[in-house]
């Protein structure tokens, strides 16, 4: 399949890994020099230095005869007219990057009218993540399918877990509960196990069963954490304000986001007024114990740097029985945090690229 690629950004660059791999033919254009000579020199790729809403620079990438073409840049103007353009130029599909909240009401017009096949929201997907995780507060990931019915929980086997040591086919006979594991984790190696497989501790186990099955199986675990309540929302960016809207629609949660920008937290109070919007520095630690972190449920770190987002993590759990989840961007540092004791951890760039991946034509 011939795929142009619009921005080598971080979903950009993701997109470009996970694609490269399965033999496509893309292009890439980017209006960094230095950018492309490094994909190019780093993946199986032609790059192209120059505007992607360029009608020349399309033609130059052969827009004609693409099956995808994806605009991931940082402006969302500049990825709709770089689809437009491209629909119009002859390519089959497009997907453009749109991040901004105001436009999150236009996506069947851009669908319907515009000709986009598909519109990707990196923070709000990631939001959509950690809401799923809030739901089932034991797993460290979830998946759910088949109109909600059936999960995929991914849940870590700590020492002195009944699953230690335990032979899947003997699961049934233990717990009296039917469900299937269809993969484990252990350390850097990914098994499809066998019946005979024999659980570790530290293995992390992804298991699926209707969602009332789960529940009772991780009941007789003694690992089920009810429904959270009390959630704590540090950074009020997109992302914050997608996640928290989300909570505040379904009801039943107190929503606390603590925002260092008094402008942003002004305009949250605005168009969240279901949640609790505190203007604070979400990094220091006399504020957070002060607006109560001990208490809470659940604690979401989601400020716009790494680093700060992996401490507050690890200060939340020291504080707190909170389940807590990660924001990363950066995947340089997945095999340090796999080493961390860290409960969730979200990449939104990785989510966004396998979405487009999985929904290719």
């Amino acid at each position: 399949m011939k795929i142009i690629i619009v921005g080598d950004g971080k979903v950009g660059a993701t997109l470009v890994e996970h694609l490269s791999l399965e033999g496509h033919d893309i292009i890439v254009i980017d209006r960094d020099q230095k950018v492309i000579e490094q994909l190019v020199n780093s993946y199986d790729v032609m790059g192209i230095c120059g505007n992607g809403a360029s009608y020349e620079v399309q033609l130059e990438a052969g827009v004609g005869d693409a099956q995808l073409f994806v605009a991931v840049t940082s402006s969302d103007e500049l990825n709709i007219l770089s689809c437009l353009m491209a629909k119009k130029a002859g390519a089959e599909h497009t997907i453009a990057r749109v991040r901004t909240p105001d436009y999150l009401k236009q996506v069947p017009f851009f669908k319907d009218e515009l000709g986009l096949s598909m519109i990707v929201n990196p923070e709000l997907d990631a939001a959509n993540e950690i809401a799923k995780v809030l739901r089932f507060p034991n797993a460290i990931n979830i998946e759910t399918f088949y109109r909600g019915l059936v999960d995929l929980a991914e849940v870590k086997v700590d020492a002195g877990n009944p699953l230690c040591d335990t032979q899947l086919t003997d699961i049934f006979n233990k717990f009296n509960v039917r469900i299937l594991v269809c993969a484990v984790q252990r350390k850097d190696e990914v098994i499809i196990p066998h019946g005979d497989f024999v659980l570790k501790a530290g293995d992390r186990i992804h298991i699926t069963a209707p969602r009332g099955v789960l529940v009772s199986f991780m009941k007789k675990l003694k690992i089920y954490k009810h429904r959270t309540k009390d959630i704590m929302i540090t950074g009020g960016g997109k992302m914050g304000y997608y996640l928290a809207r989300q909570l505040c629609e379904t009801g039943g949660y107190n929503v606390k986001i603590i925002e260092n920008d008094e402008k942003r937290c002004d305009h949250l109070c605005e168009i969240l007024p279901g949640a609790d919007v505190v203007h604070g520095d979400g990094t220091d630690r006399e504020v957070l114990l002060e607006q109560g972190l001990a208490g809470q449920d659940a604690f979401v770190a989601l400020t716009t740097i790494d680093e700060e987002n992996i401490m507050l993590s690890l200060f939340a759990k020291s504080k707190s029985d909170a389940k807590v989840i990660t924001k990363i961007n950066r995947i340089a540092y997945d095999e340090v945090i796999s080493n961390l004791d860290l409960d969730s951890t979200i990449y939104p760039k990785n989510i966004t690229a396998e979405y487009i991946v999985i929904s290719l034509p």
